[in-house]
C-alpha cells in the first residue's frame, strides 16, 4: 500500500506539470509567483520577527519581474503568507527560472556555449548574503525543496541543472570534466556577479549533489598567497564516491545490475519531464521560449540511447580515463605513481576549504565517503573536516533520519556559520569523526578514521573445514541428525582463532539457476535502501525497531549452497571497525563441453537476433569467470544472521603477480602424483590502496584447476558482536540483482592446509584511552544535542536541534523530494514483493 501510495502521488504530479505546460500556452504556469516579498521597509537585517505587513509582488532584482502573467492574487498570497508563517519561513525572494550562460572560453571541455537554468530562492533585503549551491541532474525544483530552512539562516539558496538535465542545454555528461568546469564557473564567476551576493559560496546535498561537491573543489580559484579558495567557503557533502569504477559500476571487477541501470533510466526519466522553462522567464511565456522548452525536451530525449550505450559499452569493463574523469579522487593530494595523465589530475582540493562529510553503513558509496576523508582530506586540519556515518542506506543517509540536526538542516547552518560567515562557534574540534555503533546501538565520538592505532587491535580468523557446534533450535544449523539430506548443515564450517587443517576442503558450486542475493541485504543496499524505507521511518520515528522482522536482516534463506564459516559463541564483546580483508586459496572446474556448447548456443542466438557483436551484458554473463561474494554477519543466539558488511571479486580482476610468476610442485602418493600449479598474489599489492588498479585496467581469466590466491576487500564497517553472539563469513559466487550474474557453472574448490591458509583479517577497536582519542555520546537525541550544544538551531533563536520547528518542514521536503528520485526503484520493489509472495504461497 506504501509503494502505491508513492507511485500514485508521482503520477499525479507528473500529469499536473505535463497538463499545466500544455493547457494554456501562453499562460502556462504553476500557480506561484516569480517572487514574494513583505512589504514595510526590509532593511536586509538578519532578524527572523515578522511585521503584520501585507505581502505583495514587486521586481527583486535582475533576474525576475514584477505584473507578470502567472502571479498570485492578493488572497494567494495572504494564504501563502499564513503558511510561511505557520513554517516560520518568512521575507523570501524566488526567481523562479534564472539563465547561467557558460562561455566555451570558461569551459575548455565544451563544444560551444551552453545556457543552463537555475532557482534562486533568497531572504528579503538588499543585504548581499552569501550563496548555497546544489548542481543537479534531479531538477531542481525537487532539490531545492529539501533545504529550505537555510533561506532561514540568511543565505540565498540556489539549484541549477546541470546540462543535459531539467530545463538545461547540452548533453548530460555524466560527473565529466564539461561538467565540473561548468559548476566551478557559476561558483567563481556568475554568483558572485550577482547583486544578492556578497562573493561566498557554499555548497550542500547529498549523492550526485555531494560528488559534484568534491569536483568543484578541484578546480576552484585559489588566493595564490593563502591557499584559501576566493569564493567557495565551506562544503557539506552527503553520501560522496571516490572512485567512479570501483564505487559504482564495478564492485571487485563485477558489472552493477541493480543501481546503474535504475539510476541512468531514472536521471532520463526525470530529464524528459516538461522543463521548468514551460513557466516563463521573468514571468512571460512567449512562443520562443515554448518553443525553447520543447527543443530541449527532444534534446534529452535524443541523448537517452548514448545513456544505454555506456552500458552496452563491452569498452566499459575496463577501468581506465573513461572513469578516470569521473572520478573526485583525481584531486585528492595524494596522486598514483605516475600521475593521472591529464593537466586536471594535477590540481588538488585546497586544505583550507572546509569539508563536512555524512554517510552510512549500508550506503553504496562507504568505501568513497570514508576514502574521501581518509586521503582526500589528508591535507585537511582537524578543525576543517567533519564526518558522520550512521546505521544508513543511500536514502536515509540523504535524509540524516534520525537526527533531526541534519533533517531540519540546522547543521549544515551551523557549519556555514562558522566557515563562510566566520562566526565563532566551532563544534566537534575535539572529536571531528562521529560513528554509529552497531549492536552497541550508540553513536561515538572519535579523534580520527581510520581509528588510530591505539585504538585497535589486529585481529585474524581462520577458515577451517570442520564443522561448528549447531545452535540450538536454529534450522540453518540444528537440522535433525536423522535427516538423510542434509539442505543446510553440509555446507557449514567452523570460524577460528587459530588454523585447523583437519578434514575435506571444502567445495562451493556455483548453479546460475539458483542465484544468491535476492534474499540478502545486499538487494536493499544496492537499491538504495528503498525496501528499509518503512521500517526505518518506524524506527527513526515512531519508536518502533522492527529491523528484525524484515527479511533482508536476516541472511540464512540466502545461505542457502553457500558455504559459511561460523565461531563459536563469544566469550566477550568484539568490536570489528574499519574494513576487512578474506584471503583463501582455490581451484575451479567449469562445466562440462556439452554444457559449454549450449550456453554459447544461446548467446550466439541471442547475439544474431539482436544484431549485435561483442555487448558487456552478454560477455560479461558468458565468460569463465567466478563471482566471489563475501558476507561478514552476526549471528544472534536464536540463529538470525544479520549483515553487516560484504565484499566482491571477479577471478579475472584478482591481485594476479604481473610478472607471471607461478610455484609448481607434486602432491598425491606416487601412483597418483598430480601437478599443482600455484598463482599467487601480487607481493606488491596492499588490501585497501585505493591506486592499485592492475587487475581492473589488464583483467586476467583463470585457467582451470589452477590453484589460485584470492584477497576480497570487504567495505568498512563498525559492529559490536556482542557476547554469546557469533561471527559468520558466508562465501557464495553469485549476488543477483545487485550483481550481473555469470551464468557458466562452476565447482570451486577452497583449498585449505598447511601451505594454504585462509583467514580474515581485520581491526577491533579496544576501549583504551576513553576520554583523549574517543569517547561514547549516545542515543540519536544525545548526538543531537552533541552536534548542536550552545549553538543556533537555524531558526532565529537558540534551541536543541530535537526541539527544531522546521524539522517537519524538511521531513515533508525529504519524502517529496523523493518521489521522482523513488519511483523506478519503488516500481521495481513492487514487482519483488509481489513475486515473494507468490513464492510463499
Amino acid at each position: 500500500m506504501f509503494v502505491k501510495k508513492i507511485i500514485i502521488m508521482f503520477t499525479l504530479l507528473t500529469l499536473f506539470l505535463i497538463i499545466n505546460c500544455t493547457k494554456n500556452r501562453e499562460n502556462a504556469s504553476l500557480p506561484i509567483p516569480d517572487s514574494f516579498s513583505k512589504s514595510g521597509g526590509d532593511d536586509g537585517s538578519s532578524s527572523d520577527s515578522n511585521n503584520d505587513s501585507r505581502y505583495y509582488t514587486e521586481p527583486i532584482g535582475d533576474d525576475s519581474c514584477s505584473g507578470c502573467p502567472g502571479q498570485m492574487t492578493e488572497s494567494e498570497l495572504t494564504n501563502l503568507k499564513d503558511e510561511l508563517e505557520k513554517n516560520n519561513i518568512y521575507d523570501a525572494k524566488i526567481d523562479v527560472n534564472v539563465k547561467v550562460t557558460i562561455p566555451q572560453s570558461e569551459n575548455p571541455h565544451s563544444n560551444g556555449d551552453v545556457d543552463l537554468w537555475a532557482t534562486v530562492i533568497r531572504p528579503a533585503g538588499s543585504e548581499k548574503l552569501p550563496t548555497i549551491l546544489m548542481a543537479s541532474p534531479y531538477r531542481r525544483e525537487t532539490m531545492i525543496a529539501l533545504y529550505l530552512p537555510l533561506v532561514l539562516s540568511r543565505y540565498n539558496l540556489m539549484a541549477i541543472d546541470i546540462r543535459g538535465s531539467g530545463s538545461s542545454g547540452g548533453e548530460w555528461a555524466s560527473f565529466d570534466l564539461v561538467e565540473q568546469y561548468d559548476i566551478k564557473y557559476v561558483v567563481d564567476t556568475f554568483i558572485p556577479s550577482r547583486v544578492w551576493s556578497d562573493g561566498n559560496v557554499g555548497m550542500i546535498s547529498a549523492s550526485y549533489l555531494g560528488i559534484i561537491q568534491m569536483f568543484t573543489a578541484g578546480l576552484v580559484d585559489t588566493d595564490p598567497k593563502t591557499g584559501e579558495p576566493v569564493h567557495l567557503k565551506a562544503l557539506f557533502p552527503q553520501m560522496p564516491m571516490a572512485d567512479a569504477y570501483r564505487d559504482i559500476v564495478m564492485h571487485g571487477g563485477n558489472p552493477d545490475l541493480l543501481f546503474i541501470p535504475i539510476w541512468l533510466l531514472g536521471v532520463d526519466l526525470m530529464a524528459i519531464l516538461p522543463p521548468m522553462l514551460n513557466f516563463g522567464v521573468d514571468g512571460k511565456v512567449t512562443q520562443e521560449i515554448q518553443d525553447q522548452a520543447e527543443a530541449l525536451w527532444l534534446e534529452h530525449w535524443n541523448q537517452i540511447p548514448m545513456h544505454i550505450g555506456w552500458i552496452m559499452d563491452v569498452n566499459n569493463l575496463k577501468d581506465g580515463e573513461f572513469y578516470d574523469k569521473k572520478s573526485t579522487m583525481i584531486y585528492w593530494p595524494v596522486k598514483p605513481k605516475g600521475g593521472w595523465g591529464f593537466p586536471e589530475g594535477k590540481r588538488t582540493i585546497p586544505s583550507k576549504l572546509p569539508v563536512f562529510c555524512v554517510g552510512g553503513w549500508f550506503d553504496i558509496f562507504t568505501r568513497g565517503t570514508t576514502n574521501i576523508y581518509q586521503y582526500g582530506l589528508s591535507k585537511h586540519s582537524n578543525s576543517d573536516k567533519r564526518m558522520i556515518i550512521g546505521e544508513w542506506y543511500h536514502i536515509s543517509a540523504a535524509m540524516g533520519m534520525g537526527l533531526n540536526s541534519i533533517i531540519g538542516n540546522q547543521l549544515p547552518a551551523r557549519w556555514f556559520d562558522w566557515k563562510i560567515k566566520k562566526k565563532p562557534d566551532p563544534f566537534m574540534d575535539e572529536f571531528p569523526v562521529m560513528l554509529y555503533v552497531m549492536g552497541e546501538k550508540k553513536w561515538r565520538a572519535e579523534k580520527s578514521w581510520p581509528l588510530p592505532e591505539s585504538r585497535v587491535n589486529h585481529e585474524t580468523l581462520y577458515l577451517t573445514k570442520r564443522a561448528p557446534t549447531p545452535i540450538p533450535g536454529d534450522w540453518y544449523t540444528d537440522e535433525p541428525s536423522t535427516q538423510l539430506i542434509k539442505q543446510y548443515t553440509n555446507n557449514n564450517y567452523s570460524l577460528s582463532d587459530s588454523p585447523d587443517y583437519s578434514g575435506d576442503n571444502p567445495v562451493l558450486r556455483h548453479n546460475p539457476l539458483n542465484m544468491h542475493g535476492w534474499s540478502s541485504r545486499s538487494c536493499a543496499r544496492w537499491s538504495i535502501g528503498a525496501q528499509a524505507i518503512y521500517s526505518d521511518i518506524s524506527k527513526f520515528y515512531l519508536n518502533n525497531d522492527i529491523d528484525a522482522e524484515q527479511w533482508y536482516e536476516d541472511e540464512r534463506q540466502d545461505e542457502k549452497e553457500c558455504l559459511t564459516f561460523t565461531t563459536e559463541p563469544l566469550a566477550e564483546d568484539m568490536e570489528i571497525v574499519g574494513p576487512l580483508a578474506l584471503t583463501f586459496w582455490a581451484k575451479t572446474k567449469f562445466a562440462d563441453q556439452c554444457t559449454q556448447d549450449y550456453i554459447d548456443l544461446i548467446f550466439d542466438q541471442i547475439k544474431e537476433i539482436l544484431n549485435i557483436t561483442d555487448n558487456l551484458i552478454l560477455d560479461g554473463m558468458n565468460k569463465k569467470d567466478v563471482q566471489w561474494v563475501v558476507e561478514l554477519n552476526d549471528v544472534f543466539p536464536d540463529g538470525r544472521a544479520r549483515n553487516i558488511t560484504s565484499g566482491w571479486l571477479s577471478a579475472w580482476h584478482r591481485q594476479y603477480d604481473p610478472s607471471g610468476n607461478t610455484n609448481e610442485y607434486y602432491e598425491g602418493p606416487w601412483y597418483n602424483r598430480r601437478k599443482v600449479v600455484e598463482n599467487p598474489i601480487d607481493p606488491a599489492y596492499k588490501p585497501f590502496d585505493p591506486f592499485y588498479d592492475g587487475p581492473d585496467t589488464e583483467p586476467k581469466e583463470i585457467n582451470e584447476e589452477e590453484l589460485y590466491q584470492y584477497t576480497v576487500e570487504l567495505l568498512s564497517t563498525c559492529n559490536v558482536f556482542k557476547k554469546g553472539h557469533r561471527i559468520r563469513v558466508s562465501l557464495s559466487a553469485s549476488d543477483f540483482p545487485h550483481l550481473l550474474p555469470v551464468v557458466q557453472p562452476s565447482d570451486n574448490t577452497i583449498v585449505i592446509d598447511e601451505r594454504h591458509s585462509a583467514q580474515i583479517e581485520f581491526t577491533a577497536a579496544n576501549t583504551d584511552d576513553e576520554g583523549d582519542t574517543w569517547e561514547w555520546i549516545g542515543s540519536n537525541a544525545d548526538a543531537d544535542k552533541y552536534l548542536m550544544s550552545g549553538g543556533p538551531s537555524g531558526c532565529g533563536t537558540p534551541a536543541s536541534a530535537t526541539s527544531s520547528q522546521s524539522a517537519g518542514v524538511r521531513m515533508a521536503a525529504e519524502i517529496m523530494g523523493l518521489l521522482a528520485i523513488m519511483f523506478i526503484p519503488m516500481s521495481l520493489i513492487m514487482i519483488q514483493r509481489h513475486i515473494r509472495r507468490r513464492k510463499r504461497a
